[in-house]
């Protein structure tokens, strides 16, 4: 097999990463995780496969990518109101959104998060855009169990088609708390809790339509939380976990609407 063959099976991860999910406050490492989903949103069922990696040569750089696989995702509808109705539609299915990025301490416990958002391929027909994230975080160790982050968020696309969404900003805070952790085997409870406030400042603009009407009038405002549990073990000399994901970021929290994603993932902490 050639060397172009190998690379290209060596990034191919990187070619199929999933929708962007809400992830704590957390310093550069080396982890690789496989993850499974299924998300209700908009009234449509869908189950996605994702991958993600992070590689950190030291303790204040590494460089990482999310992707995923939309297997499946379909909406169904049961009415008897006059009459006995069934519909059931499948959308689209694919390559999901692909994100890489890089995060460094550049002081004691501050540091940048800056990723680049690649449009999905027919995993999804939302977020078209190429999209450039920048993140300046902190991280204080308010005890030896817990750990709050806090960051800034601003986002900003790229035009495409004379169309050009408007850029967000953003403030996200996590919790993560390390029960009976062993950090010599990185084994232990890891439990967090992530809440992000984004917003879009100002208007998309269609360059298609005369200046008068091209704005797009999307501007909005909302939060969306996610919460995690996992257990990590130490066997053989290799530190893995097992665990569970829980993110809202349309409906009520313990509601039906739309908005809602529910994973159990593998991780592996070489």
């Amino acid at each position: 097999m050639s060397r172009a063959s190998w690379i290209l099976i060596a990034l191919s991860p990187i070619a199929v990463w999933a929708a962007e999910i809400v992830r704590p406050v957390e310093a550069p490492a080396t982890r690789f995780a496989v993850a499974g989903f299924e998300e209700l949103d908009d009234d449509v069922y869908s189950t996605d496969m994702a991958v993600s990696a992070e590689y950190s040569p030291f303790k204040a750089f590494s460089v990482y990518a999310d992707a995923s696989f939309r297997f499946m995702s379909y909406s169904y509808e049961y009415s008897t109101e006059g009459y006995i109705h069934n519909y059931c539609n499948l959308h689209v299915n694919g390559f999901n959104e692909t994100y890489v990025g890089a995060k460094f301490f550049f002081l004691p416990n501050f540091g940048l998060n800056f990723n680049w958002r690649v449009p999905p391929g027919e995993g999804s027909q939302q977020n078209r855009f190429h999209r450039m994230n920048m993140e300046p975080f902190a991280l204080l160790h308010f005890s030896r169990d817990l750990t709050v982050g806090t960051s800034l968020r601003y986002n900003s696309f790229i035009e495409d088609n004379h169309y050009k969404p408007g850029d967000e900003i953003g403030f996200k805070a996590s919790f993560i708390w390390t029960l009976g952790w062993n950090e010599e085997r990185r084994s232990g409870w890891k439990i967090s809790e992530t809440f992000l406030y984004q917003a879009r400042f100002e208007e998309s603009e269609n360059k298609n339509l005369a200046k008068p009407y091209s704005k797009m009038k999307d501007a909005y405002r909302g939060m969306k939380m996610a919460f995690d549990a996992s257990r990590h073990f130490n066997i053989l000399g290799l530190p893995f976990g097992i665990g569970l994901n829980y993110e809202i970021h349309k409906g009520t929290l313990f509601g039906f609407e739309t908005g809602h994603r529910l994973g159990i993932y593998l991780e592996a902490l070489p």
